[in-house]
C-alpha cells in the first residue's frame, strides 16, 4: 500500500524570511509558522519550519511573506537528516495568502478600485 504524505497547515509567520539557494542554484525561502490549536482550557501553539523551493513559488512568497501574515501552506513532511522526527519540516508545494477585510481595504485603497 502506498503512503500519503500531505500536510495542510495555517498560521501566522513568526519572523524574518530567510532567502537562499540550494547548492544547485534553486531559489529557496524558509520561514516559521505559528499554528494555534484550541483546547478546552488553553491554546497550544505549534512552531513549524516551512521550506519553499523553486523560482515560481519563491517569487510569489518573497514579496508577500512578512511577520504576522496569516498564510495557508500545503506541502509534505520531510526530515532534513532523513532519520529523526526531531527535524521534521514542511516542504511547501503551495502557499495561499487569504486576505481579511481590513487587508483588502488597505490593498484596494489608492489603486483605483
Amino acid at each position: 500500500m502506498r503512503g500519503v504524505n500531505r500536510v495542510v497547515i495555517s498560521g501566522n509567520v513568526t519572523g524574518a524570511i530567510q532567502e537562499g539557494r540550494t547548492n544547485s542554484g534553486v531559489p529557496t525561502c524558509t520561514f516559521v509558522l505559528a499554528s494555534d490549536r484550541y483546547t478546552k482550557d488553553s491554546i497550544v501553539t505549534a512552531w513549524v519550519k516551512i521550506n519553499v523551493y523553486g523560482k515560481p513559488l519563491v517569487d510569489v512568497c518573497e514579496p508577500r511573506l512578512r511577520k504576522g501574515r496569516y498564510v495557508l501552506v500545503e506541502g509534505e513532511l520531510m526530515n532534513r537528516d532523513g532519520r529523526t522526527a526531531e527535524l521534521t519540516e514542511v516542504r511547501a508545494k503551495e502557499v495561499i495568502f487569504p486576505t481579511h477585510e481590513a487587508e483588502q481595504e488597505s490593498e484596494g485603497a489608492g489603486n483605483g478600485s
